[in-house]
């Protein structure tokens, strides 16, 4: 097992025939399910492509690996594999909107959870915050960062960061968790 971070598809310690090479895509070739090398499917990439959900595309990527070496999922054949692989790459050729590709990324994530016992969440819900985001992004690029979201998964609505973004040049731990002005006055 090898664990690499960054944003580079770049793997010099890997055979060309084992190597990933794609540009940053919401689909990249030669991986069956976005995970299984089609031509040796023993070898597993995770979090390879261009990512709106990440933590939860891992997540569900990992628990599908799982239960392919766990032996609970069996892979079809090499031609199949690739054939699927060619129709996911077919519908992202034909996205053409941010809101189209988060919702192509959750239907892939929720193929990925019906076919496990991953914990199910709300995809519908997390496609209506990445809607609110973009807007938010769209109407104010400069403070779209200091909106809050409620947690899907726990229904609690984040907390406000305490210093505007543009103002919270301090990045150490003991800057980001102090108080702010907001919880100054509200403890007084």
């Amino acid at each position: 097992m090898i664990l690499c971070t960054g944003y580079q598809h770049h793997f010099p310690f890997l055979p060309d025939e084992l190597c990933l090479k794609t540009n940053n895509r919401l689909w990249p070739l030669n991986l069956y399910k976005g995970i299984f090398w089609e031509s040796n499917p023993q070898l597993m990439y995770l979090g390879m492509q261009d990512q709106w959900y990440s933590f939860n595309m891992f997540d569900a990527q990992a628990w599908y690996a799982r239960d392919v070496i766990l032996q609970r999922i069996a892979l079809p054949e090499q031609a199949n594999m690739h054939s699927e692989n060619l129709q996911w790459r077919a519908r992202e050729e034909q996205l053409e909107t941010a809101q189209q590709m988060f919702e192509y990324q959750g239907a892939y994530i929720q193929e990925l959870i019906d076919a496990t016992d991953y914990p199910s969440f709300d995809i519908a819900a997390v496609n209506q915050t990445f809607l609110e985001w973009k807007h938010d992004k769209y109407e104010d690029i400069m403070g779209y960062r200091n909106k809050s979201y409620r947690s899907l998964m726990t229904g609690t609505m984040a907390v406000a960061h305490h210093t505007p973004w543009l103002e919270a040049l301090d990045d150490s731990l003991e800057a980001y968790l102090a108080p702010g002005p907001q919880q100054i006055k509200k403890a007084g």
